[in-house]
């Protein structure tokens, strides 16, 4: 895996994140805010950003290289319309909101506006949302995928952006989300991978290794006492991968200087301890840091091998150290 791939994720210093919602309309963004309110107007990518994938930061790069004065900016929603229609459904986030914050700006915006899915927002038609939402927010031209669906049951597309947006200003342009290799690229297909335990196809449409995020938890330190202390991470609202033993690398976002560290770790439910609830416990090579309380990056890079139930501790711990030598030569192999 690339080195380049495995970093802190961070929010750029020079990227401002604004939330704004419709009761919001009838307001200005403040220059508190944003530079916004001093510049030109905005062109901005638009979409859900689920993953931010590689064709993603194709749309972003559009915004980016548009140039007239305008500030390459990213609109997004929050909560994900999917989970706010469907509030019961399993985890299926492929990355959670500070990473996408950090990967987005990351990707060159220089202004994110988080859009808050609501009623409101849900019953906004798509005609309100190019007249009076879009040019609130100062947008110039916009750039989306071209399955772009937007406005009460999704009743506007991007040939309507397009039309619609002359008479308020906006040039709207639909960009085809693919690889250099003409492929499709779409946040279902890296999801059909990461459950298939594909991690590499996953990384080559993500632009990166999946990775899972977090404040380190204080756990039961069980594996202190087998000597395989473990970082241990709650999955929230994460697309849970099939559980079992991961390859894996880390880093610290509050310490960027910090080298990436690399382990092993278990994503499941403890079968051996009748544990319940499915955690990422990561057992990381040679470092003795305090972790706990802190946010960590983990990058899931190879599965190793399904989670299973062993009869004692002892049995653990000897599978355990074989995992440990596994990864160990998979990280040899990448350097």
């Amino acid at each position: 895996m690339l080195p380049e791939m495995i970093r802190p994720l961070r929010l750029a210093t020079d990227c401002h994140v604004i939330d704004w919602s419709i009761s919001q309309l009838s307001e200005q963004i403040s220059d508190k805010e944003s530079a916004i309110a001093r510049a030109d107007g905005l062109v901005a990518a638009i979409g859900n950003f689920d993953g931010v994938h590689c064709g993603h930061k194709k749309l972003i790069d559009k915004a980016v290289s548009h140039g007239g004065g305008l500030v390459p900016s990213v609109i997004t929603f929050q909560p994900h319309p999917r989970r706010y229609f469907k509030p019961d459904l399993p985890g299926f986030e492929l990355v959670d909101n500070l990473d996408k914050m950090a990967l987005l700006s990351d990707a060159g915006a220089r202004c994110i506006i988080r859009l808050q899915f609501d009623d409101a927002m849900r019953q906004t038609t798509a005609t309100d949302f190019v007249s009076r939402i879009l040019p609130a927010l100062g947008v110039r031209a916009l750039y989306a995928g071209t399955d772009f669906a937007f406005g009460n049951q999704r009743g506007g597309g991007m040939a309507m952006m397009q039309e619609q947006g002359r008479e308020y200003g906006i040039d709207a342009q639909a960009v085809e989300l693919v690889s250099s290799h003409d492929e499709i690229i779409s946040s279902s297909r890296i999801r059909a991978a990461i459950a298939r335990a594909d991690m590499a196809e996953a990384a080559q449409y993500l632009g990166r290794p999946y990775v899972i995020s977090g404040i380190v938890a204080h756990g039961e330190k069980r594996g202190r006492t087998i000597g395989f202390p473990t970082a241990n991470l709650l999955l929230g609202d994460y697309l849970v991968p099939p559980l079992g033993v991961y390859a894996i690398s880390a880093a610290l976002p509050d310490a960027p200087h910090q080298p990436i560290m690399h382990g092993v770790a278990n994503i499941g439910i403890r079968p051996t301890v009748n544990g319940e609830m499915v955690r990422l416990e990561a057992n990381l090579f040679d470092i003795d840091l305090d972790l706990y309380d802190r946010r960590i990056n983990v990058y899931c890079l190879d599965f190793i091998r399904p989670e299973q139930k062993f009869e004692n501790f002892d049995k653990l711990r000897h599978q355990i150290a074989q995992d440990v030598e596994t990864a160990k030569s998979f990280h040899a192999k990448q350097n």
